[in-house]
């Protein structure tokens, strides 16, 4: 059942009232009536709920239905309007209607009522839809409205977020067309191109810059649209009448069919970059000039020192091994004492002027900590048993410390240690050996004495170069080097040293090493015991190759104790190249320091030789640097013994290299 009307029915006469509702019954209209007959009531009804239709009769006693007209409008203005009058004419219905009645209807004419109620409900509802379809119109025009407004500005406000971006960059930012016409530039172009920026596009680079580098600048965009793709520049640009470098970042943009249409450049001003780079490379250059100049002066020195100290020592070795007076082998013995205490402090010096020009070379391997200190306290064990000082190491139970470390320098540190603790211990004292785990995965080697001890104020000095704390006063012998070497070895193995001393009861020094795991240790090879063996019997020609008389004469000397082998000498590289070919010695003695070639090119060249290669050669050096020594081994010398000469090694080398000789009775 459809919902009841709600009909405002303003009306005088109670017959016509109910003509009304019959009639709208009659025709199936369900209506609930509110009927008035006056102004006031009129109103109130009005302003008390809404109606779906007003039915208006226009004359009434004390109120007419032009006013309820005027009243609805203001107060209702969208329910449909009726006159239901019997007494209206024709023109007066019309003019009504023009002034927004919706309908007229007679009252004779009542059967009209239904229909007219319904046209005017149906109209009603078309002008609602229509009303409703305005305001959504005017809606959706409001909000586009507000959205183009915003985006308005937010385009103003990212063109000028954009504007500030090129305006306050410190990289000068222009774009061009590609016949190389300016569309924009940004504030430091500005200063590049001495224009203000609205004067810039359009123009091109012959029009704002000198002729040579506007030329260079197009050649840089002609390679840019060339290749399609960004490119960097290194180009020069005028400011304030200063030749300024920039790194130019030049790309193409491209069109929906991937073909250039203008040409972006950002350049930033790298003068003062480029002036530190040039400024870093000269330096660099300096820098490696100078380790040159020390790298050759460290060479020069150490053959300079080390090859007078080869007779010296040389020499007092063979009479040593003579049967001399017992006072003569006292001066021998002093002269070897002397001889070797400057051979040690030029070690050490070298050592020290090595590590602090970065070239220390050293092989870094697992080493046993316990092991390699035994083998050090053994080597300084002579020299404790001469003070009655006992040599204590205090293994720890249980545990096999391994330490990273290069095994040479190590041994090198340990002995300085001990040696120290030995000769600064009272006579009769202990020297301790301590082993200790420490935090981070390292392990510390700690050497105590019961000495004397250090005060606390000098143990600052204990690692300066040349300083022995007023031992150079007494009778110990020393040179100040031994712990500023060993804390630079020790720090180039990436470990560290330190002291800690009390006064009368003793001093401790330890170095502390990264641990390394167990399992890459390799037990050091034992020596080789046939190479060690004397061959007094061994036979061969030996060709030594040196320019140093005094050395020729010690190897003569030498050879004495072999009275099977045959000394040949060449005084130059071309000579023993020469004699090497013609005489085919069994042992080639090699010394690096030639007047016509270098002892290394000699090498090659006997390398080189088909006929020769086979020779073994052995070199004889003052160049005592360990990466001299690999380089030597690495071109094909069996041997690298540096000047001082050891003797016994000299022999033994001569021994090892000339027993097959002996052995087979000929020369290959």
């Amino acid at each position: 059942m459809p919902d009841a009307l709600k009909i405002l029915h303003l009306e005088d006469n109670r017959h016509d009232a109910e003509l009304v509702d019959a009639t709208l019954a009659a025709d199936g209209i369900v209506a609930e009536i509110v009927r008035v007959d006056n102004g006031p009531a009129f109103a109130t009804a009005l302003g008390a709920a809404p109606f779906d239709v007003i039915l208006a009769d226009y004359n009434l006693p004390a109120f007419d239905g032009r006013s309820a007209q005027v009243m609805a409008a203001e107060m209702r203005p969208d329910t449909p309007f009726i006159f239901l009058s019997g007494s209206i004419g024709e023109d007066l219905a019309i003019d009504r209607v023009k002034a927004g009645a919706t309908d007229y209807v007679l009252k004779d004419r009542m059967a009209r009522l239904p229909s007219a109620v319904r046209r005017a409900l149906a109209e009603a509802e078309v002008r609602a839809e229509r009303q409703r379809a305005e305001g959504d119109v005017r809606r959706l025009n409001a909000e586009l409205e507000r959205r183009v407004v915003e985006r308005t500005m937010e385009l103003a406000e990212s063109q000028r977020r954009l504007q500030a971006i090129l305006d306050y960059s410190p990289a000068a930012i222009s774009l061009k067309d590609t016949a190389g016409r300016y569309l924009l530039a940004n504030r430091e172009f500005e200063g590049l191109a001495g224009a203000r920026a609205e004067a810039i596009p359009g123009k091109r680079d012959p029009d704002l810059f000198a002729q040579r580098l506007a030329m260079t600048y197009l050649a840089n965009d002609a390679q840019v649209l060339e290749q399609k793709r960004g490119l960097e520049f290194e180009e020069t640009y005028l400011r304030a009448g200063a030749p300024h470098i920039y790194h130019s970042i030049k790309f193409p943009l491209l069109d929906a069919g991937g073909r250039p249409s203008a040409i972006c450049a950002i350049s930033i001003d790298v003068t003062e970059r480029k002036k530190m780079d040039d400024a870093l490379k000269i330096a660099r250059l300096e820098a490696e000039r100078a380790n040159r100049a020390k790298s050759a002066f460290l060479s020069n020195m150490s053959h300079d020192l080390r090859t007078p100290l080869n007779a010296i020592l040389g020499f007092a070795q063979l009479l040593d091994l003579d049967d001399l007076p017992a006072d003569r082998k006292e001066s021998v013995a002093q002269i070897l004492r002397g001889g070797t205490h400057l051979l040690s402090l030029i070690n050490e010096v070298l050592d020290i002027a090595r590590i602090e020009a970065g070239h220390m070379s050293l092989s870094m391997e697992p080493v046993p900590a316990i092991e390699i200190t035994a083998l050090a306290a053994e080597l300084v064990g002579p020299l404790a048993a001469q003070r009655d000082i006992t040599i204590v190491v205090d293994e720890p139970a249980g545990h096999d410390l391994v330490v990273l470390a290069d095994r040479q320098r190590l041994s090198q540190v340990l002995i300085n240690l001990l040696s120290n603790g030995v000769k600064y211990n009272r006579e009769g004292g202990t020297v301790t050996i301590g082993f200790t785990a420490t935090e981070g995965g390292r392990v510390r080697v700690s050497v105590t004495d019961t000495g004397a001890g250090i005060a606390e104020g000098k143990l600052q000095l204990l690692f300066q170069p040349f300083e022995r704390l007023g031992a150079d006063q007494t009778s110990i012998e020393g040179t100040g080097l031994g712990l500023a070497l060993s804390r630079g070895l020790a720090e180039a193995m990436g470990g560290s040293i330190g002291v800690e001393s009390v006064v009368n009861h003793g001093s401790t020094f330890w170095i502390e090493l990264a641990q390394a795991d167990p399992l890459g240790t390799q037990p050091p090879e034992p020596p080789n015991g046939a190479a060690a063996e004397a061959h007094r019997d061994a036979r061969g020609v030996v060709l030594y190759v040196e320019d140093n008389r005094s050395n020729v004469r010690l190897m003569e000397r030498v050879m004495e104790r072999r009275p099977g082998v045959r000394l040949l000498h060449a005084s130059d590289g071309g000579e023993g190249l020469a004699m090497a070919a013609s005489e085919r010695p069994d042992l080639i003695l090699l010394d690096l320091h030639l007047p016509d070639m270098s002892g290394e090119a000699l090498l090659l060249r006997l390398s080189a030789d088909s006929a020769l290669r086979r020779i073994p050669v052995a070199v004889l050096s003052a160049d005592a640097s360990p990466l001299q020594s690999r380089r030597m081994k690495s071109s094909g010398a069996v041997a690298y013994l540096t000047k001082p000469l050891d003797i016994h090694q000299v022999m033994a080398l001569l021994d090892e290299q000339l027993a097959g000789k002996s052995r087979a009775g000929d020369r290959a």
